[in-house]
């Protein structure tokens, strides 16, 4: 059974911190790769054998050696093993005392902070908001983490191409040991596009709903991106003449919107669920052919669920 581990809260310090990481140089150049979504890493060892094979091996030849050993052979509240080039501990709040989690333990719904109770087991903790040079955010940061609303339009003329994104983040931390866990969004969505003056220019818009996972330790460093990943609700790559094209629905696991990753009880995972508008036009070919594309997004997150698969 899995012992509950001593739970570390977040606060505005990790609030700050996620906010500031979202302007890394680094990650800015995501906007530009809007075709493909890269693969989970391959993490290996010393070796070359894959991280998950040494470890479960290396855990099991543990047991092994643990199985006869009585709860009275613990003297104090550590015990520890050297085992091929790794150290072992297992530390004990009380002997004896361990709790099982139940189902809905491993299961974590969020929603919007109408209370503005900024509990991060519950609530959306923060916003975020990115834009291009041609872009209107419209959700406030109270709209964002206090109803779930995400609202924006992105728009180009001939020649150009911008973006909007707005999103709502949440924390997680895995309290009863190493889990995998499934990330499941609920979003009701509306788009309106127009696509405006000459007629023999393409222009392109696109809506689309996506997921990006943060990690970084306890301590604050070793930050890493443990997954982007983002699906189109609405697309129109036309020449055409259109005013307000409307389309709408709702996306969640049915659609593909969802998402795993392995956490680890020595990290805190921050959990973006976002809106992602794309824009642009070819040059104009012509002294007067100016093309014009507008698109905005008008989202609702109700609740998110992640739930927790113990490894």
């Amino acid at each position: 059974m899995k012992t509950k581990t001593l739970a570390t809260d977040f606060d505005e310090r990790d609030v700050e911190y996620v906010s500031k990481s979202m302007e890394r140089a680094s990650f800015r150049d995501r906007f530009i790769q809007t075709s493909r979504n890269a693969p989970d890493p391959e993490w290996n060892v010393h070796n070359g054998k894959p991280m998950g094979e040494y470890i479960r091996k290396q855990l099991s030849r543990f047991r092994k050696t643990t199985d006869n050993l009585k709860l009275n052979q613990f003297h104090g509240d550590v015990f520890q093993k050297y085992d091929a080039k790794t150290l072992y501990t297992i530390a004990h709040h009380r002997l004896g005392d361990v709790v099982a989690p139940s189902a809905r333990d491993l299961l974590h719904v969020y929603g919007p902070d109408r209370d503005n109770l900024r509990d991060w087991k519950s609530y959306y903790r923060y916003a975020w908001k990115e834009k291009g040079p041609n872009a209107i955010i419209y959700s406030t940061d109270e709209q964002i983490i206090r109803e779930g609303k995400l609202m924006c339009n992105s728009y180009a003329y001939s020649g150009q191409g911008s973006y909007a994104i707005a999103g709502a983040g949440m924390f997680f931390r895995p309290l009863f040991g190493d889990a995998k866990i499934s990330i499941r969004p609920y979003v009701q969505w509306s788009t309106s596009a127009s696509f405006t003056g000459t007629e023999s220019t393409s222009a392109l818009a696109r809506a689309n709903l996506g997921i990006y996972i943060e990690s970084w330790q306890l301590s604050g460093g070793g930050y890493f991106v443990d997954k982007d990943y983002w699906i189109p609700v609405w697309s129109q790559n036309t020449q055409g003449y259109m005013v307000h094209n409307m389309d709408g629905g709702v996306t969640t696991v049915g659609e593909g919107l969802s998402a795993e990753i392995l956490t680890n009880t020595n990290r805190k995972y921050a959990i973006y669920v976002y809106a992602y508008l794309e824009t642009s036009a070819d040059p104009q070919q012509g002294k007067n052919e100016l093309r014009f594309v507008t698109l905005d997004i008008d989202a609702h997150v109700p609740f998110v669920v992640v739930e927790e698969t113990l490894l």
